[in-house]
């Protein structure tokens, strides 16, 4: 996992100029900007821009072993809570009308671990209780303890009582009902909610303390922290983790959100997608993920299934943030994890059926499932009617196995067949490690929708091959040929979810849409489209047979095929740098494809690139150009079945 020498910094012109196109994809596009961008510099604090452990560009690997831990970590996606998305920094009162002056932060996390025990879900896997921002304060001396009060800059001085100054008794609490218990910081000097207890400058020192403690998880956000020197401070963290807990049996499991500070436009994302799996196990893509708004009488103001509010422009809905993260989908291995944010369930004011395709997506992507709603109230009215669902939804044993397969691989959008958030289809698929699969069919619109699903859309192949389908949701079994179709009727914004058993005679080929790096966070890809035959053009995504590749088996090298001219290939011209679709001939070197991790497909010692680099604007050409790390005209998404090879 080590690197390969030093890493030079960018340069300040190199700097400026991304802080310059940043703005004018902000004022064009409305770029999300995450709440991970808050806070300031880091005056006087010297900063490494490599690490010992980080990957060189094109160098990583699904491998589960990093810099915080000698040991393989978290081989599926890890489980559990946080109070982040729906409580914040906001204190809160106890259920039972005792007086919240009295009710503290530790008090309130621990209910929430108890209600994990009580309603079943630890049993199922949400094990991990992670405390978010406020928690924590730094004293005089530099150590890090409890913070006294439940409060911070952002949210008020509140009187309420924070944590102990020592955790230990209160992480020895979660260890008893048989939880693990996570802590957060940032890696600047401030917090995202402003509060000076970050940490850099203390990383030794505070995962001493960590260990200490018994801590098993650690939330590392990019708060008060220049983006050039995320590389350096991720780093020291994870080094920091190992060194501490070198000689102890708990290790703590490292989950970076560095990723989350650059858009899809920015080379710095993708270094950093590369860097993180030397260091932790799992990271933060995209922004936050939206939770409702309540009005002065506690009823929800707003859906968070999809944002469309410009005044919450910085966060991501529950469907943005599937196509944030799907997106970077085949960084996905053990040990190694796409964080979509937090799950929604219960009182974030999601429909079930939108509570039910959360649960869905997440666990098609082997996204983490770690839920941000008040568990406490769960326990407390396990028979209020959408509380009930919202319990069954996220205990579903059928979608668990599916998130937490042992293959790892992580699931891939096959169709978009609209760019709009609100209308359309969505499908995408999972490889699982028996040998089947699962696969997803969304339902964008806000209306009732009937979907015929040709199985041959998902890249099956068997003729009459019988296939045996369970419903993921009522655990109804359907059988289908390999060569027939799935006739769907799906609510609003609900799903149908199916796992496929294996079968001897059925093949899986990597099939779907290849798209390009998105505008901004939220927004729809383009598509590749072959519809003109003599030119691959850019386009938006539809159900268009131009739009559908098939491509060689992950990590071999093959041709690439096109529903729409079953009898070509898809060719390099290294003279003219025009890519068109031509008769196919084995082992040809222009038509030979290698989809690689960091997102280029290359044959020939060539690159696919869009022209002019005009990733944002559809009806532009893919050409044929050089390969260059990080050129995110080079850069797609594309059908997988594993973490592809470097």
């Amino acid at each position: 996992m080590n690197g390969n020498g030093p890493c030079p910094a960018p340069s300040a012109q190199y700097r400026q100029g991304e802080r310059e196109r940043k703005a004018r994809d902000m004022q064009q596009y409305g770029s999300k900007v995450p709440r991970h961008r808050y806070g300031g510099g880091l005056p006087g604090i010297v900063l490494l821009s490599c690490v010992m452990g980080a990957f060189a560009p094109g160098g990583a690997s699904a491998d589960p072993v990093a810099a915080n831990t000698p040991v393989p970590l978290a081989l599926s996606p890890p489980m559990g809570f946080n109070n982040w998305a729906r409580f914040m920094c906001v204190p809160q009162a106890p259920l039972d009308g005792r007086n919240p002056q009295k009710y503290s932060f530790q008090d309130f996390m621990t209910d929430q671990g108890r209600g994990l025990v009580s309603t079943g879900l630890a049993r199922v896997g949400y094990k991990t209780v992670v405390v978010d921002d406020c928690w924590m304060q730094r004293d005089g001396d530099g150590q890090l303890y409890g913070a006294s009060h439940w409060s911070s800059p952002r949210h008020g001085n509140s009187t309420q009582p924070g944590f102990a100054r020592d955790l230990t008794p209160y992480v020895a609490d979660l260890h008893r009902m048989g939880l693990l218990a996570g802590v957060y910081n940032t890696s600047g000097a401030l917090t995202c909610e402003r509060v000076p207890s970050g940490e850099a400058g203390h990383q030794n020192d505070d995962a001493r303390k960590f260990s200490g403690w018994g801590v098993d998880f650690l939330k590392l956000d990019n708060c008060g922290a220049p983006e050039t020197s995320l590389e350096g401070l991720f780093g020291q963290m994870g080094h920091a983790l190992g060194a501490a807990t070198a000689h102890s049996d708990r290790k703590i499991l490292f989950d970076e959100s560095a990723p989350a500070e650059f858009g899809p436009t920015d080379p710095l994302k993708y270094q950093s997608m590369q860097w993180v799996r030397g260091l932790g196990q799992m990271w933060r893509v995209a922004p936050d993920i939206a939770t409702t708004r309540p009005d002065a009488q506690g009823h929800p103001m707003d859906d968070p299934w999809v944002v469309h509010d410009p005044a919450r422009a910085g966060l991501d809905g529950v469907y943005q943030a599937f196509t944030d993260t799907v997106a970077l989908s085949r960084y996905v291995g053990p040990g190694n994890w796409n964080d979509a944010d937090q799950l929604l369930p219960g009182d974030n004011g999601l429909t079930t059926a939108e509570e039910r395709s959360q649960m869905g997506l997440w666990s098609i992507m082997g996204a983490p499932l770690v839920l941000s709603a008040d568990v406490r109230q769960m326990a407390r009215a396990p028979d209020d009617p959408h509380l009930k669902q919202s319990l069954a939804i996220l205990g579903n044993p059928r979608a668990i196995a599916i998130d937490q397969d042992t293959l790892g691989a992580g699931g891939y959008r096959i169709l978009r067949d609209n760019p709009s958030d609100d209308a359309g289809t969505d499908i995408a698929l999972k490889p699982l490690a028996d040998g089947g699969f699962a696969f997803l069919v969304l339902n964008k619109n806000p209306q009732a929708a009937t979907y015929d699903l040709p199985m041959s859309r998902l890249g099956v192949e068997g003729g009459q091959c019988p296939l045996a389908l369970t419903d993921v949701w009522t655990g109804k079994v359907t059988h289908v040929a390999a060569s027939g179709t799935l006739s769907l009727r799906m609510e609003p914004h609900d799903n149908a979810m199916y796992r496929v058993a294996p079968a001897a005679c059925m093949s899986l080929r990597p099939s779907g849409q290849i798209t390009t790096v998105q505008a901004a966070f939220g927004r729809p890809p383009l598509c590749l489209d072959a519809g003109r035959g003599n030119h691959v053009m850019t386009a938006a995504c539809s159900a268009s047979p131009a739009q559908q590749w098939v491509l060689p088996d992950t990590r071999a090298e093959g041709p690439i095929h096109n529903a729409a001219f079953a009898d070509k290939c898809l060719e390099l011209d290294t003279e003219t740098g025009q890519v068109r679709m031509a008769a196919c001939h084995s082992g040809t070197a222009t038509q030979t494809f290698r989809y690689h991790l960091n997102g280029t497909l290359s044959a020939a010692g060539s690159c696919l690139d869009v022209a002019g680099a005009a990733v944002n604007f559809p009806g532009e050409r893919i050409m044929t150009a050089k390969c260059i790390a990080w050129r995110v005209s080079e850069i797609f998404s594309a059908p997988h079945h594993a973490s592809p090879a470097e």
